[in-house]
């Protein structure tokens, strides 16, 4: 396995880009002892906005903020900026909202999706809510997220690079975070090299099962027969 963990070249992160979020799971799933299964990924709460979109990739630029209490201490917005210019290109913003599970107000909308994508950032994921869906759409900008909203109310950042969790994946400042129509998934560095390799011996161990399935007059015995292909493609493969 790859162990860098210097940011990907543009041909690396393409790769991965070629790739959906499931099959990303399925790649990293090879790999012993990297992380539960049950870790590292969105619960079905966040939803895509725009699932037309393919995977956007992005290096993490965390944020909390809070919206339902005026008056409370906020973060200079250009202490914001310069925050997501800190982490390499291409940058994902990913945003704890204090108020989950019951956010309020919408820190994201056509204003802070242009400022972020003009600042090289492709998406946002956040527990908290979007708005200005059109808009930020004809961008081409994602939006992943637990609610949608019409207000921004009083939305303010309180905190920057701190490590958060969102809906069950837990995101640190510069994790690589892949996201598209299914959810968003955190890639660690060490091992993201190794992703557009694995997905694809897992396309190699699927294909037998899928094949046997999909034929005419399928039965158990060839499904029997489909699975015994598939444990010799494994044990031909040191990386299962």
């Amino acid at each position: 396995m790859a162990e860098s963990t210097a940011p990907l070249t543009e041909a690396e992160l393409d790769a991965i880009r070629q790739l959906d979020t499931p099959t990303i799971s399925n790649a990293l799933e090879l790999i012993d002892g990297l992380r539960p299964w049950t870790d590292g990924f969105t619960r079905p709460d966040i939803v895509c906005r725009f699932p037309e979109f393919k995977t956007v990739v992005g290096y993490a630029v965390t944020v909390e903020i809070a919206s339902a209490v005026p008056g409370r201490k906020s973060v200079p917005r250009d202490q914001y900026w310069d925050s997501i210019v800190a982490q390499p290109s291409p940058r994902m913003i990913v945003i704890h909202d204090r108020d989950y599970p019951n956010p309020l107000g919408s820190f994201w909308g056509e204003v802070n999706g242009s400022i972020a994508k003009g600042l090289g950032a492709v998406g946002v994921v956040t527990d908290g809510t979007v708005r200005d869906l059109d808009e930020v759409r004809e961008m081409g900008f994602q939006f992943l997220s637990k609610d949608v909203c019409v207000s921004h109310a009083y939305v303010h950042a309180e905190a920057l690079g701190t490590t958060i969790e969102i809906s069950g994946m837990k995101v640190s400042p510069g994790d690589l975070i892949a996201a598209d129509k299914h959810g968003a998934i955190q890639i660690p560095l060490e091992v993201a090299r190794d992703v557009p390799r694995l997905a694809e011996l897992m396309g190699v161990y699927e294909a037998p099962m899928i094949k046997a399935a999909q034929a005419p007059g399928a039965t158990p015995d060839k499904l029997r027969a489909a699975a015994a292909e598939q444990a010799t493609v494994r044990e031909n493969n040191a990386a299962y």
